[in-house]
């Protein structure tokens, strides 16, 4: 056994420096009809290795003749290109994406919003100046205003001059404490799935092409997974590429409608 395992650990290496060689660095840069796209995610679909494209458009990806790929961006249609070993010579290599005509619904445009009802049209009346907390400049205006679920766990949480107050004692001994930060994390989660919903819908059902009946679903189950940071969604390029991952696995889980 020992004799042989120094014999496998070199057949790796061989083995993984060969396949490294049957690969070479292709190089391309992806534009529209004005300019170069920044922060386009290319992947090579037969080694399943990404990047993006840099401020410039450009973007270099080990790939060999044969190979697939595939360039995506919100706003364009997907592309895909078959490598031939023209690519590698020492012409520029241009990609060129096409932009995605995004349907609006029809909207009447009228030099006022009123109705014609008093009822409803008298809420959409400028009145004079509020005055307020904020626009008296009093201390603390212009803090944000808690929620409902929020300012029930800091009531039931808060202490006042190092005493313990007896609600936090009696909140502890009933249940009342797990069940407000239950009711926090609810409230958080729904915050987090209509992040998702209001900054990527369309990169879901035209990119990721995920049925409009089933994009709440697949949000639902993006957010829910083990594997979700939160941290994602201050960070578009690493969002986009999770949400892709999720959207193979989502596929998987659903044959019927996705072959």
């Amino acid at each position: 056994m020992k004799n042989i395992l120094p014999s496998i650990i070199c057949l790796f290496f061989i083995i993984k420096a060969t396949a490294q060689e049957s690969r070479k660095f292709f190089y391309a840069i992806i534009q529209d009809e004005v300019s170069t796209v920044p922060n386009a995610h290319v992947i090579n679909l037969n080694t399943k290795q990404g990047t993006f494209t840099n401020d410039n458009g450009e973007f270099r990806i080990f790939a060999k003749a044969n190979d697939t790929i595939q360039i995506t961006f919100v706003g364009y249609e997907t592309k895909k290109i078959v490598v031939d070993v023209n690519h590698f010579g020492m012409q520029e290599n241009n990609i060129l994406l096409k932009k995605v005509p995004i349907e609006l619904d029809e909207v009447a445009i009228k030099k006022h919003n009123l109705l014609g009802h008093i009822s409803s049209d008298s809420k959409h009346i400028k009145s004079e100046k509020v005055i307020n907390a904020e626009t008296l400049n009093l201390p603390f205006a212009g803090s944000r205003i808690l929620t409902p679920a929020e300012r029930r766990l800091h009531t039931a949480t808060t202490s006042y001059g190092g005493i313990i107050p007896v609600d936090l004692l009696l909140n502890w001994m009933s249940g009342r404490l797990k069940k407000l930060k239950k009711l926090k994390a609810i409230e958080d989660k729904e915050k987090r799935i209509e992040n998702i919903r209001s900054n990527y819908y369309i990169l879901i059902q035209h990119e990721l092409n995920i049925l409009k009946e089933d994009i709440d679903r697949f949000i639902y189950f993006t957010e829910s997974s083990d594997d979700f940071n939160t941290l994602y969604l201050n960070n578009e390029v690493a969002m986009i590429t999770f949400l892709q991952k999720k959207s193979d696995e989502f596929k998987k889980l659903n044959p019927k409608k996705y072959n």
